[in-house]
């Protein structure tokens, strides 16, 4: 009698749904240091040998994959397990300005402010679909500060992604004390090795931190588009940039229509029309 070889079950793939500076690589080097030299992890973005596609169609080989769904596009419904992290509003747009800087961009805070303003908009799309829908409430989401405050919680939620109930606490313990660090600060990434996991940035130190405009950083709710929006059908005009900030954390597009309705600039306006 012919015998039959087991049949080998396919490692589990997970794939990996970030807001940028989250902590995606942190967590996926963890991982690699976890599991070992067997764990195959691809970054999607200019990865030498990337399939392109997303899920990824070589899963089972590759066990984890990154992907920011930039456009919008990245389908939930997948059929495969996915690992969400997100990062508060503030910190997070610090660190992206630093990597928009070495792509050109002006280094001063009103480009600061500027390049925050506009950051919202994907940030809100991001949150709305990834981290405060349904579906994310089917899924694994690691915030960034999770992750730092307490790596070994954090890496064994994600573990559980991966089906690895229950983890191993010494090979946790190990990957956290050796993982690979790294400082995005003044348009360069400089790499720590094997420094461990490290303290959280500390906005405050940013050179262009000012404690007005990052108050308003912690209260965005519309977009620049919302804004303008009524701004333009109202006043023939953009909200002013100086502004701008401080009306993104008007409630509501509403809200902002009344505040419009209520000023000198709509009432003058309105007295032109009258007099022609």
């Amino acid at each position: 009698m012919r015998r039959l070889l087991p049949i080998r079950k396919r490692p589990p793939y997970v794939m990996g749904v970030s807001w940028p500076r989250s902590g995606h690589h942190l967590l996926a080097r963890l991982l690699r240091l976890y599991y070992g030299t067997e764990f195959i992890y691809c970054g999607f973005y200019g990865q030498a040998g990337c399939c392109g596609h997303a899920p990824c169609l070589r899963a089972g080989q590759v066990r984890y994959s990154k992907n920011h769904d930039f456009d919008g596009t990245l389908p939930q419904d997948t059929g495969c397990p996915t690992l969400i992290q997100t990062r508060a509003f503030a910190p997070s747009v610090v660190s992206n300005f630093e990597l928009y800087l070495r792509e050109g961009g002006r280094d001063d805070a009103g480009s600061f402010a500027r390049f925050a303003s506009a950051q919202f908009t994907a940030y809100r799309a991001f949150q709305d679909k990834w981290v405060t829908s349904g579906f994310a409430q089917t899924q694994t989401v690691i915030s960034y500060e999770d992750l730092i405050r307490d790596p070994a919680t954090a890496l064994t939620v994600a573990l559980s992604a991966f089906g690895d109930r229950p983890p191993d606490p010494a090979r946790i313990g190990a990957a956290i004390d050796r993982v690979d660090g790294e400082e995005v600060a003044h348009r360069r990434i400089t790499p720590r090795p094997r420094t461990g996991v490290h303290r959280p940035r500390d906005v405050t130190q940013f050179r262009h931190y000012d404690a007005r405009l990052f108050g308003y950083l912690d209260k965005l709710t519309l977009t620049r588009q919302e804004v303008n929006a009524p701004f333009h059908r109202l006043l023939g005009r953009d909200a002013s940039e100086a502004n701008m900030l401080a009306l993104q954390t008007t409630p509501s597009v509403a809200a902002v229509e009344r505040m419009i309705l209520r000023s000198c600039e709509y009432t003058a306006r309105g007295r032109a029309r009258r007099a022609l």
